[in-house]
């Protein structure tokens, strides 16, 4: 009995320090993203961006694109130009509003991997003259068919608690 009361305080105190690592972690990471400038060349729809940041090496860009126009918007999509310092454009992203029916809202969510972004310009284009370009590396960010490798995630949790 003696010796499962010593395994369970040092479970306890590993599992402990586990989840403090893990948010001591979170925050030291998250404090990293500063605040960016963003700018947006649409009239309408409506697009407002709610949060650009970004560090050395990655970052993100939340917003939400309202239909204020009479008609359906359809293959569109939105552009997002992300620029260094030194107005050099280091990558771009595309978002899709395609079947944007008019009132109606949609959030979107672009993460990129770029280095030294500073700002981001976004504009509405035809998602065709997108594709087209060869210059552009064109995904479309759609985190709803993004798969979860579970091979992977048991992976990490035999080496975690294995």
């Amino acid at each position: 009995m003696k010796r499962m009361k010593t395994f369970f305080k040092y479970f306890l105190i590993l599992l402990i320090f586990y989840f403090v690592s893990n948010g001591i972690t979170y925050l030291l990471l998250k404090s990293n993203y500063i605040a960016r400038d963003y700018e947006v060349d649409i009239d309408e729809p409506q697009v407002t961006i709610s949060e650009m940041k970004s560090t050395v090496l990655n970052g993100y860009t939340k917003g939400k694109i309202k239909n204020t126009t009479n008609d359906v918007i359809t293959g569109k999509a939105l552009k997002l130009d992300y620029y260094s310092k030194n107005g050099v454009l280091v990558g771009t992203k595309y978002c899709d509003v395609n079947n944007l029916l008019v009132g109606e809202s949609k959030s979107f969510e672009s993460r990129f991997n770029f280095d030294n972004v500073d700002s981001v310009k976004v504009s509405l284009v035809d998602v065709l003259e997108s594709m087209n370009g060869e210059e552009w590396d064109f995904t479309l960010d759609d985190w709803s068919k993004d798969k979860v490798n579970w091979f992977i995630l048991l992976g990490a949790l035999i080496v975690v608690f294995g």
